[in-house]
C-alpha cells in the first residue's frame, strides 16, 4: 500500500509532467527573444534562468535526462553571457549597448547551431517516459523533530519547492516554503527558523539568494540560523559568495536528499556534539592547572598528564581530539613524544599543538617536522588559548570523522570500530556499567542485489543506516562492519534492554517498502547481541555477537538473538 509521502510525490511528479510542455514553451519563447534582439544581455539572462530551473527539478521528478540536457544548455549559455572585452568599461546604457553590439558580432551561426541542438535534445528528453522518483526508504517521521527544527525553504521553482518540502517533512522537519528572497529579513524575524535553505539564483539575479542573506544578516535578530544554499551553479564564484554570506553548507542540484538530511541532522543538533577532548601533556603543575582550567571553563574536557613517559594509557582511554604538549619536559621532550605517536597509525591524524618559549625558526621548524601541527607561545593569554585549541580541535574532529567513517553509509568504518569498542569497554570498566554490542545483517542481501541491482542494494544500506540513527540514542555508536553487516555499540545497556530495542527496530524495518523503478520490495534483518562484562574484551564481544547473529540466521532469519 502506498504511503502518504509516496502518493504526494506521485501527484507532484504528475504535476511536473503536465507543466513540462509549458516550461519548454517558455524556454523556446526566450530563445526567440534572444535571436530577435541580437543576443542582448537581458533576454540571454532570462533564457539562462529558465534553463537553470530545470536542472534541479528534472531528476527530482524522475526525468534525469531533462536535468542532464538542461545542465549542458545552462553551462553553454553561461559561457555566452561572459561580458565581451571592452564592453565593461562603457558607463550606464552605453555598457548595455556595447554588450549587445559586441555579442552580436562575436556570437555567430555556430552558437545558434549549438543552442538549437541542445534545445532539440531537451525536447527529446522531456518527451521520454518518467522513471523512478529518487526517494529514501520510507521511514516514519519522528514527531518530536518538527517541534524543535523549523526549516525556512526559499525556492521559486514551483515543482522542486513542494517536493523538497514534502520529503523534509517526512523526515520530521517543519518546513515553511516561500518563493522569493525579497523581504527575507522580515520572514526571518517572523518565523525564527533553525535552518534557512535558500536557492542561489532567482529572477532578480544569479546571486540574488546570496545577496538576500547578506542583507538580512545586517538586520537585528535574536539569533541567526544555519544557512544551506542550493544551486545548479557549482562554480567557485558562487561557492565563495555563499561562504562570504555565512553559508554552512552548499548543495548542487539535483539535491542528494540523503546528504541534505544528514547535514540538517548535524547542524541542527544544538550543543549535541560531545565536548572537545584535549589531552594536556606538561610537567609544570602551574601551567597545567591554568590551561586545563581555562579549557574546562570553556566547555571542553581536559585531561592532564604530568609525566610524558606515562602518556599511552591516558591517550588510549581518553581518545583526545587534540594533544596540547609542552616542548621542554623531563625525561622526554615534546618533539620526541610526537615522533613516537606519529609512528602509530591510531594517532596519525590527531592534531598535536606545542607550547613553547622557543623563538628560533630552526627549532620551530624541527618541532613541526617531528609531528607537530602548530606551536603556541607558552605565555599565550587564556582566551586566545581557548580559541586556538577549539578551532584546531574542531578541524581535527572533522578530519577524523572523514577518515574514520564509511563513504556509503556515513557510519564509523570497520578500521575504527575496534578502537571505539575498546574505548567504550574501558569506560564501562571505569564506571562499573554494562554495555551491549550488536551485529546486524540484512537477510538475503545478495538476492536483493541480483534481483534489483547493486544500486538498489547501496540505497537500502544507506537508508538502513539513517533509519538506525533515527531510532537509536545519540550515545549509541553505529558502524559498518563490512558488506551488508552493521555493528552497534549501546553503552550503559543490559542484554534484555538491547534485545527489546533492537527487536522493535527489526519489526518496523520488516514493514517498510523500498522501490526500484515501478517495483516495491521488502527486506528483513537479523541481529546478534553480546554484553559486557559477560564478555570482557572486544574480541570476545565480537565473537559472541557474531555467533548470536548466525544463531538468528539458522533459526529462520528476521529475528534477534542474545548470546548466553
Amino acid at each position: 500500500m502506498a504511503s502518504d509521502l509516496d502518493l504526494e510525490l506521485r501527484d507532484l511528479q504528475q504535476y511536473f509532467a503536465n507543466r513540462l510542455p509549458e516550461r519548454l514553451e517558455e524556454i523556446e519563447l526566450a530563445w526567440s527573444e534572444v535571436r530577435k534582439t541580437g543576443w542582448a544581455a537581458d533576454p540571454l539572462r532570462e533564457l539562462h534562468r529558465l534553463t537553470h530551473s530545470l536542472t534541479g527539478a528534472g531528476s527530482t521528478f524522475g526525468y534525469p535526462e531533462v536535468t542532464r540536457t538542461a545542465r549542458c544548455l545552462e553551462r553553454y549559455l553561461q559561457e555566452l553571457q561572459a561580458t565581451p572585452a571592452g564592453a565593461e568599461k562603457a558607463p550606464g546604457d552605453a555598457a548595455e549597448k556595447a554588450l549587445g553590439d559586441s555579442a552580436e558580432k562575436a556570437l555567430g551561426e555556430d552558437c545558434v547551431v549549438q543552442v538549437e541542438a541542445l534545445l532539440e535534445d531537451l525536447r527529446t528528453a522531456a518527451h521520454s517516459p518518467p522513471g523512478q522518483i529518487p526517494a529514501f526508504l520510507e521511514i516514519e517521521p519522528v514527531p518530536s523533530r518538527s517541534k524543535d527544527r523549523l526549516v525556512l525553504l526559499v525556492e521559486n521553482d514551483t515543482d522542486l519547492g513542494p517536493a523538497l518540502s514534502a520529503q523534509l517533512r517526512h523526515y520530521g522537519y517543519g518546513v515553511q516554503l516561500i518563493d522569493s528572497p525579497s523581504g527575507l529579513h522580515r520572514e526571518m524575524a517572523a518565523r525564527s527558523p533553525d535552518v534557512l535553505i535558500i536557492d542561489v539564483m532567482f529572477p532578480q539575479g544569479d546571486l540574488a539568494g546570496v545577496e538576500a542573506v547578506t542583507e538580512a544578516r545586517q538586520a537585528p535578530h535574536a539569533y541567526w540560523p544555519k544557512v544551506v544554499f542550493l544551486s545548479s551553479r557549482g562554480d567557485l564564484e558562487a561557492r565563495l559568495a555563499a561562504v562570504r554570506a555565512g553559508g554552512d553548507a552548499y548543495f548542487t542540484k539535483p539535491v542528494d536528499l540523503s546528504a541534505l538530511v544528514e547535514k540538517l541532522d548535524a547542524i541542527t543538533e544544538r550543543h549535541a556534539h560531545s565536548p572537545y577532548r584535549v589531552l594536556l601533556v606538561a610537567d609544570d603543575p602551574d601551567l597545567a592547572g591554568d590551561y586545563g582550567g581555562a579549557l574546562e571553563s570553556a566547555g571542553m574536557r581536559a585531561e592532564v598528564v604530568f609525566d610524558p613517559l606515562q602518556v599511552m594509557d591516558p591517550l588510549h582511554g581518553f581518545q583526545p581530539d587534540l594533544i596540547l604538549m609542552d616542548i621542554y619536559m623531563k625525561g622526554c621532550n615534546g618533539p620526541e613524544l610526537a615522533t613516537v605517536l606519529r609512528q602509530q597509525d591510531s594517532y596519525l591524524s590527531v592534531p598535536i599543538v606545542f607550547l613553547s618559549t622557543e623563538e628560533g625558526l630552526a627549532e620551530q621548524v624541527d618541532a613541526i617536522e617531528r609531528g607537530g601541527d602548530d606551536i603556541l607561545p607558552r605565555q599565550i593569554e587564556l582566551h586566545h588559548l581557548v580559541s586556538a585549541v577549539e578551532a584546531r580541535a574542531r578541524r581535527g574532529r572533522l578530519l577524523q570523522s572523514l577518515i574514520s567513517h564509511d563513504g556509503l553509509t556515513g557510519l564509523l568504518n570497520h578500521g575504527n570500530l575496534k578502537l571505539t569498542l575498546e574505548a567504550e569497554i574501558s569506560r564501562a570498566g571505569r564506571d562499573g556499567s554494562t554495555m551491549a554490542y550488536a551485529m546486524i545483517d540484512i537477510d538475503r542481501f545478495k538476492s536483493i542485489n541480483d534481483n534489483y541491482g547493486h544500486a538498489a542494494g547501496d540505497r537500502l544500506l544507506r537508508s538502513l543506516a539513517l533509519f538506525l540513527r533515527q531510532r537509536l540514542r545519540r550515545s549509541d555508536v553505529l558502524a559498518r562492519y563490512g558488506g551488508d553487516e552493521l555493528a552497534v555499540i549501546l553503552p550503559v545497556t543490559d542484554g534484555p534492554t538491547a534485545l527489546r530495542v533492537l527487536d522493535e527496530i527489526r519489526e518496523t524495518f520488516a514493514t517498510l517498502k523500498h522501490r526500484v523503478g515501478m517495483r516495491d520490495f521488502s527486506a528483513t534483518l537479523s541481529c546478534g547481541i553480546a554484553t559486557y562484562p559477560a564478555r570482557p574484551s572486544s574480541a570476545l564481544l565480537a565473537e559472541a555477537a557474531d555467533a548470536a547473529l548466525y544463531t538468528a540466521k539458522r533459526a529462520g532469519r528476521n529475528r534477534v538473538s542474545l548470546a548466553d
